[in-house]
């Protein structure tokens, strides 16, 4: 767990705080006045609504924003903007807000929700206390906009418009059933603003229907540093659209995202923990929704309706409703402001782009979303980055698994998950029905598309002119047939039986730590994944670590060294005790036995204690 952050919100004074009794490192954050790091522009509600939101509600909005500031600041994995260490995925939070209605928010049940609904978004660990806010903001007066018959007064549903494809086909849905949307949007900067301001103007030329945007600034000093996973995002995002809902007399909230999304099975296996993202599971949703009516105090839903449709059925709904000419003004890609180019608005590489491109071809959109568009081609283009490359592979792995399972094999592969999306929905029987039905449909609609793709670049491939580490090239070279972390085991066995036998010719190690000195060399010039001697694991009275780990694998490595034959008794007795060790903490453990006098004379007999675990693999070097 990384180092615990104490943040103090506007002024909190920490005086005989005790936090749970952890040391944490103090960070301050405001929202208001001259010291202000995390900017919320609430006039930007105020302006379309004529009217000032509740303390209450307020208070809602800074407490989403001080915890997406929180989140994007402290590094997963990585260097804290106030540290120097490296430090594990998951993290310590303490937050010490001053706040308008500190009764209400220091009511364990309101406290409680919101550490539960965090928790589940991120894997992360929140305490919350609050105090009286003793400084307050100066407020603008806006006129009050009295007029009942303004068309945007008890609407059903303030919708969530990210300007991706998902909320485009609910602003559109919404539209088709003669409803007047209203749409709320989080700003966190100027390129993401004009591109959803362009996509909104073009969306009301386009149609007649009544409907208004809101569009709220909330980013942070960028001193603080970035975190991309943002798990905690939804929280915010469900707040703006809560503000919104409350000034129009709304009855809840609607997330337009495809039920692929919302679920997320584990698709990778390195997509663990807050790196699968939860942010419209339907858990969340509905956890969502009982908050805003404790603080409301009045019944409110957020919903998703689109939680049993593919990404593939969302564009297909485009495309019924007249939309195609909208898709190219819509950003699906996870990577939208990091990388460089200002006429693209697509990475190509990351998950978000491969499932909008498949989709667009599934559905027959393909030229309404323009390669062009994409810095890299999802299919042919190169993946420089290892994630992106596992991710890659995984997500055909998943797929084509997905179209290959039956109803009782999917239900017994995902019963975890499938059990928990079901839970806060009616008819959980036929809800869990629909989820399977789902998922192999996706499974199929990806297939086809691959299978169309290779078809496409078979000259390519044949004459071996497409780039090695692109979605096709190691599709076709069978890839996905097996999991991330054995190709990556494979990887690191191969790089020592090329380099070790050379770098151990003329000269065989004096003993075990010169060997794994040798090896760090070899793997280190090939890899900057693996850490060495990390982390430490506890079990029982006694810890022990690793010769080296790549986290994100969930992989172990372990080096042993056979140099005379009364080395292999007390080896193979070691070896026992680790796998005890390893496997009932779950981890994935590649041993790698140097034996450069065929002194084991029957490896199929040393391999087999181990590899009787799946999770654990023997590999000999002589």
């Amino acid at each position: 767990m990384s180092k615990p952050r104490l943040f103090l919100c506007n002024g909190f004074d920490p005086s005989g705080l005790e936090c749970d009794g952890v040391k944490r490192h103090p960070v301050s954050l405001w929202t208001i006045g001259s010291q202000t790091n995390v900017n919320v522009r609430l006039e930007d509600v105020a302006k379309v609504f004529t009217q000032h939101v509740s303390g209450r509600l307020e208070d809602l909005l800074e407490i989403a924003a001080f915890v997406y500031t929180g989140d994007c600041a402290t590094v997963r994995d990585g260097k804290w903007q106030f540290g120097e260490s490296v430090e594990p995925w998951s993290r310590d939070f303490c937050y010490c807000i001053a706040v308008r209605d500190p009764d209400f928010w220091n009511k364990e049940e309101v406290k409680g929700r919101l550490r539960g609904i965090l928790q589940f978004l991120s894997d992360d660990k929140y305490s919350f206390y609050f105090s009286r806010l003793q400084v307050e903001s100066d407020k603008q007066p806006y006129f009050e906009f009295k007029d009942d018959d303004w068309p945007f007064y008890d609407v059903r549903r303030v919708q969530m418009f990210s300007g991706g494809l998902d909320s485009l086909a609910g602003a559109l849905e919404t539209i088709q059933q003669g409803e007047s949307p209203v749409l709320v949007s989080h700003r966190p900067v100027a390129t993401q603003s004009k591109r959803q301001h362009e996509l909104f103007e073009a969306l009301k030329n386009t149609y007649r229907q009544p409907m208004i945007h809101v569009p709220v600034w909330i980013n942070k000093d960028e001193k603080k540093g970035r975190e991309h996973t943002q798990r905690t995002r939804s929280f915010l995002y469900s707040a703006l659209g809560t503000i919104v809902a409350a000034s129009v007399r709304a009855d809840g909230v609607s997330f337009f995202e495809n039920g692929i999304v919302s679920l997320n099975l584990p698709v990778a296996d390195e997509t663990l923990r807050a790196r699968a993202s939860r942010t419209t599971h339907p858990l969340v949703l509905r956890d969502f929704g009982d908050l805003y009516s404790l603080i409301l105090e009045r019944p409110f839903e957020v919903d998703n309706p689109f939680i049993f449709k593919t990404k593939t059925d969302v564009v297909s709904l485009i495309s019924r409703h007249g939309g195609k000419e909208l898709i190219k003004l819509t950003c699906s890609c996870s990577h939208q402001g990091l990388f460089q180019s200002k006429t693209q608005w697509h990475c190509g590489t990351c998950s978000q782009c491969i499932d909008r491109r498949i989709a667009a071809i599934a559905a027959g959109v393909e030229r309404d979303d323009p390669a062009a568009d994409y810095v890299s081609d999802v299919f042919a283009g190169p993946r420089n980055d290892l994630y992106e490359k596992n991710m890659a592979v995984a997500y055909v792995r998943h797929a084509t698994m997905l179209s290959r399972m039956s109803e009782n094999e999917m239900a017994g592969a995902f019963n975890h998950e499938l059990s928990r999306a079901v839970r806060p929905l009616e008819k959980r029987s036929e809800a869990a029905q629909r989820f399977i039905e789902m998922h192999r449909r996706h499974g199929t609609c990806v297939e086809k598309v691959l299978e169309k793709q290779l078809k496409k670049h078979a000259g390519n491939l044949l004459r071996g002119d497409l780039e090695e580490t692109s979605m096709l090239a190691m599709t076709a070279g069978q890839r996905h047939l097996s999991s991330t972390w054995q190709n990556y085991a494979r990887r690191i066995t191969q790089l020592l039986k090329a380099g070790l036998p050379k770098a151990c010719k003329s000269e065989k190690p004096k003993n075990e730590p010169h060997l794994q000195e040798i090896c760090d060399g070899i793997l280190r010039a090939q890899d900057d994944q693996l850490v060495r001697e990390f982390p430490y694991l506890r079990w029982g009275s006694t810890s022990t670590k690793p010769d080296w780990s790549a986290e994100d694998m969930q992989l172990w490595v372990e080096l042993k060294y056979i140099r005379t034959k009364r080395d292999i008794n007390p080896i193979t007795e070691a070896i026992a005790a680790d796998i005890t060790k390893y496997g009932d903490c779950g981890r994935r453990v590649l041993y790698v036995v140097y034996d450069p006098g065929h002194l084991i004379t029957d490896e199929d007999a040393f391999a087999e204690p181990i590899e009787r675990r799946s999770t654990m693999w023997a590999r000999f070097i002589r």
